[in-house]
């Protein structure tokens, strides 16, 4: 590829500079090695691939990687344990403290998202000048800031790979962070993130909305319908493949979990249901358009922010997802007070703090819980796919009845317990068609840590 054409490249939206199918490369395995090596394919006006769809140049190997399996396992269960967490410490702050607050719980726990990347940054930080230099603390404050600056390089590295460009020399990276927020790969990013927070910010108004003029039943079943239209809005924005054996998948997972909500003992009186909540109609059209907008959400994630496996590191995406959920969270810190407001000025929910130490303390512990699950359930879809993610969701219900079951003792009904064999069927399935996408291969990408080649320059000087 030459370098005339490289400059040609205009900016590609997310995914859709990158193929599964690695186009523009030519793959030259090794029959030696379970390796493959990418070779860049000559583009010219008789070429099959045209200059501006070409991603990158990119020389690497790729190799069938177990790490990322046990990557996908490990945040899957970390998302079921952390969802439940936080579910029933919900519940409880709702029934039985009477802490009647959704859109202040939903300000704190999305708002915490913020904290996901510094957090990180300053673990990794802290990790790498011990292991590196032990308890030498003399230089802590030099390794420590070298670790940080090198870790931004890397997000912004990742960061340019979504508008189909790649750094040559090390004059292109950022010098300050007041320059890293304003690059306009970071500001590609934030801009879309924020419009993709806006989207996730009213579908959990609508949750929380719909609470209050349906049933419970209702709103569990029709919300998580959000599988089916990720699976939806993935078919034409990610270009997923349409098969019969994803959208029954889907469909099975999503009958399992209206078997669960209207298959229970305290669900057989319709009547009942019709009198207290004689606006039903409404708040499940309000929940449905919330299904909706969050399997969009989901979509338009991965579509935007999410950059293809075949030119980043499964490492690189979870660190890049991390990074994107405190740009998430930011946005929601910016966006939902007013949200508050209004519902207070209208008289939806008045606000009010907690009134106790102990109330502070579960939403304390439900915003840790949805921290974990937020950044679990955003590195599943960073490695694998919304559709798969959304329905792995689902998995929770039955993690939800079997903790009541065994904390509680809330006995399971039979539709309770088909609906859970439905949602787990289903999620098998599925995960069967996205294994290749689950176990694709990584590219072994060369680890360009400035703070390694720093510290190696250090000690040759010391």
């Amino acid at each position: 590829m030459s370098t005339d054409n490289q400059q040609q490249m205009t900016p590609l939206i997310g995914n859709q500079g990158y193929s599964n199918k690695y186009e523009g490369y030519e793959e030259v395995s090794s029959h030696n090695t379970r390796s493959t090596t990418i070779l860049p394919i000559q583009v010219n006006e008789h070429s099959n691939y045209p200059v501006d769809l070409v991603p990158p140049l990119r020389y690497g190997t790729v190799e069938k990687s177990s790490k990322k399996i046990i990557a996908v396992v490990f945040l899957f269960i970390i998302s079921l344990v952390s969802f439940v967490s936080q579910t029933e410490i919900t519940a409880y702050l709702y029934s039985d403290l009477n802490f009647n607050q959704p859109y202040l719980l939903l300000f704190l726990t999305h708002g915490s998202w913020v904290m996901i990347w510094p957090i990180q940054v300053i673990i990794i930080a802290i990790f790498k000048h011990f292991k590196r230099k032990g308890l030498q603390f003399s230089s802590f404050k030099k390794s420590f800031t070298s670790s940080i600056k090198n870790q931004h390089r890397n997000i912004f590295k990742t960061s340019m790979f979504l508008l189909g460009e790649e750094l040559v020399n090390d004059n292109e990276y950022p010098k300050s962070i007041s320059e890293f927020f304003h690059s306009r790969s970071i500001q590609y990013v934030i801009k879309y993130l924020a419009c993709d927070t806006l989207i996730l910010t009213v579908a959990g108004c609508t949750w929380y909305v719909a609470m209050a003029i349906a049933p419970a039943s209702d709103i569990t079943a029709i919300y998580n319908c959000s599988a089916f239209s990720a699976l939806i809005f993935a078919i034409p924005i990610l270009k997923e493949k349409f098969t019969y054996l994803k959208l029954s998948s889907v469909l099975l997972a999503i009958m399992g979990v209206f078997c669960v909500a209207y298959g229970g003992e305290n669900n057989d009186d319709d009547s009942s249901d019709g009198d207290k909540y004689p606006n039903r109609i409404i708040g499940d059209l309000i929940i449905a358009l919330g299904a909706v907008l969050y399997g969009l959400y989901e979509v338009l994630y991965k579509y935007w922010v999410c950059p293809s496996s075949d030119v980043v590191s499964s490492r690189r995406q979870v660190s890049f997802s991390n990074f994107c959920a405190s740009i998430i969270g930011g946005c929601t810190l910016l966006f939902v007070w007013v949200v508050i407001v209004i519902a207070h000025v209208t008289g939806v929910s008045r606000f009010s703090l907690p009134t106790g130490w102990f109330q502070w303390m579960l939403i304390a512990t439900s915003v840790v819980s949805n921290l974990i699950f937020s950044l679990s359930f955003l590195s599943l879809m960073s490695l694998t796919s919304p559709v798969l993610s959304s329905v792995s969701s689902l998995v929770t219900i039955l993690m939800v009845g079997l903790f009541e079951y065994v904390v509680f003792d809330i006995k399971l009904g039979v539709g309770q317990i088909i609906g859970d064999l439905f949602v787990v069927v289903g999620f098998t399935i599925l995960s069967v068609s996205y294994w290749k996408e689950i176990s694709e291969e990584d590219i072994d990408e060369e680890e360009d840590d400035e703070y390694s080649l720093n510290y190696a320059q250090e000690e040759s000087h010391n």
